[in-house]
């Protein structure tokens, strides 16, 4: 019997240590686990300065050294292309003066390909969208708004032509004889077509005024319409109507998309009436 009792105790003990562990285990498993904090690693970035734009630039805008600046740039970011204001301290100076090549923006790092530096060449093809043509009329004040039309307007080109009309003043008491009057005619040749430059001039200024009188004016347009206005300054005047700002509220076409007329306006002709015996020539002009 001592025998029975002792391995009884026994079980009893062995069960209670199980349970014992069993709950005490339970208890550690809903305790929260304390994160490790990360160790952070400090590490300096070397920066240096880069020569950048100051103001939103458009295509052929001059830059002044008033729009150029200096930001940041990583050290191991750098290439050749960027200007490092350490090794060229003189670079805001060498590009002042220099010309937009493209359109840029506040910011921007800056460099040689995105800008003409004073001296290169190029300049006119720079600014002539892809496609389109620099073309050079003869203007005076008279003919192109006064002198008011400056370089970045949009205009109108307008051929006025002169024809000279044989009138026939025959009579039976008179002998024949030949009179000639002349007869004018315009038409608009293109809509909205940008002025490139006024003689030489490109740019506007401060130091340029309100007009810029000029003896040429140079267009941007296509070949096919550089080819036509060419062909018009042979048979008459050519003349320039500026348009506004805001667009003058005519459907006018692109210069860019402007096409040849497929029918020509043909020169005014004459027709003679006899009335009583009197003859009376008539100009005849075809209305579109």
């Amino acid at each position: 019997m001592e025998t029975k009792k002792i391995i009884t105790v026994g079980v009893m003990l062995v069960c209670a240590t199980g349970v014992f562990l069993g709950v005490k285990s339970l208890g550690a498993a809903n305790e929260p686990v304390q994160p490790i904090a990360p160790q952070i690693q400090i590490q300096e970035v070397e920066y240096i300065p880069v020569l950048a734009i100051a103001a939103d630039l458009k295509l052929g805008d001059r830059i002044t050294e008033s729009m150029l600046t200096s930001i940041k740039w990583p050290a191991e970011a750098m290439t050749e292309n960027l200007i490092n204001l350490n090794d060229s301290p003189d670079a805001k100076a060498e590009f002042a003066n220099s010309m937009a090549r493209q359109t840029l923006t506040q910011g921007e790092t800056l460099n040689r390909s995105k800008v003409i530096m004073v001296g290169d060449s190029g300049v006119m093809a720079v600014m002539l969208a892809p496609g389109m043509r620099a073309v050079t009329t003869r203007i005076s004040v008279d003919t192109a708004a006064g002198g008011f039309i400056q370089p970045g307007d949009r205009v109108d080109i307008i051929m006025r032509e002169n024809f000279a009309i044989r009138r026939d003043n025959t009579s039976q008491q008179q002998q024949t004889s030949v009179e000639r009057s002349n007869h004018f005619v315009a038409q608009t040749l293109f809509e909205n077509v940008k002025v490139l430059a006024i003689d030489q001039t490109f740019v506007t200024g401060p130091e340029t005024g309100a007009a810029i009188p000029g003896s040429t004016a140079t267009f941007e347009l296509s070949q096919s319409d550089s080819e036509q206005l060419q062909e018009a300054e042979g048979y008459g005047d050519i003349y320039l109507t500026l348009r506004g700002v805001n667009g003058s509220g005519s459907k006018g076409r692109s210069s860019a998309r402007g096409q040849r007329d497929e029918v020509e306006e043909e020169a005014p002709t004459t027709l003679t009436i006899f009335r009583n015996g009197q003859a009376t020539p008539v100009a005849l002009q075809q209305k579109n």
